[in-house]
C-alpha cells in the first residue's frame, strides 16, 4: 500500500482572491487605527501590509497582467502599473508619519481617506480581473501558480521590491 502524500497543486486564481481579502481587513484596520491616532499599530498593521503585498505586487507585474492583458488591452495594464506606483508613493507618506510615533487630528484624517480612496480601490479592481480567470488555457494557469510560488519564496517586501526590483523588471517586459 502506498503511503504517500498527495499536495495539492497551488490554485493562482484562489490565491490571488484570498490575499485581496487580506488586503482589505489590514486596510480598514489600519483605517481604524489610524482614526484612533495608534501609530504603533497603525505601523504594524502598515508593515504587515508590505510583507503580504511585496510578493503579491510582483507576481501581479511579472505574470497576471501580462498574461491577462490578451482580455483588457495594454493601455489598463499600463493603469494598473501606476496604481502599483501610486499605492507606493502613499505607503512610503504614510511610513513617514508613522516612524514619528504619533498622528495628529489632521494627519489622520487625510491619512484615512487616502487610504480609502487611491489605495483601497485597487484590490476592488484587481477582483475584476477574476472573472477572465476562467478563460485562460492550462499552461496560463500553470505559469501563474510557477510565478507566484517563485515571488512568495522569495518573499521580497513591497518598498523593498519598489526600490530594489520594480523599474529593472519593467524594463525587461519592455514597459517604462
Amino acid at each position: 500500500m502506498w503511503r504517500g502524500i498527495i499536495l495539492a497543486r497551488m490554485d493562482p486564481i484562489y490565491e490571488f482572491k484570498a490575499d485581496h481579502a487580506k488586503v482589505r481587513d489590514s486596510l480598514l484596520n489600519l483605517i481604524e487605527a489610524i482614526n484612533k491616532r495608534d501609530a504603533s499599530k497603525a505601523l504594524e498593521i502598515l508593515t504587515y501590509l508590505d510583507r503580504l503585498v511585496g510578493p503579491h505586487f510582483r507576481w501581479e507585474e511579472e505574470s497576471l497582467y501580462s498574461i491577462m492583458e490578451k482580455f483588457f488591452g495594454r493601455q489598463y495594464h499600463l493603469y494598473l502599473l501606476s496604481a502599483h506606483d501610486r499605492i507606493v508613493k502613499r505607503a512610503k507618506e504614510l511610513l513617514e508619519v508613522l516612524k514619528k510615533g504619533s498622528i495628529s487630528p489632521e494627519e489622520a484624517k487625510v491619512l484615512a481617506d487616502i487610504i480609502r480612496n487611491e489605495v483601497l480601490p485597487h484590490p476592488i479592481e484587481c477582483e475584476g480581473i477574476t472573472l477572465f480567470a476562467e478563460k485562460l488555457i492550462e499552461e496560463e494557469l500553470e505559469r501563474l501558480r510557477v510565478d507566484l510560488e517563485r515571488a512568495r519564496r522569495e518573499n521580497v517586501p513591497l518598498l523593498e521590491w519598489s526600490d530594489k526590483i520594480k523599474d529593472a523588471e519593467r524594463k525587461k517586459r519592455g514597459i517604462s
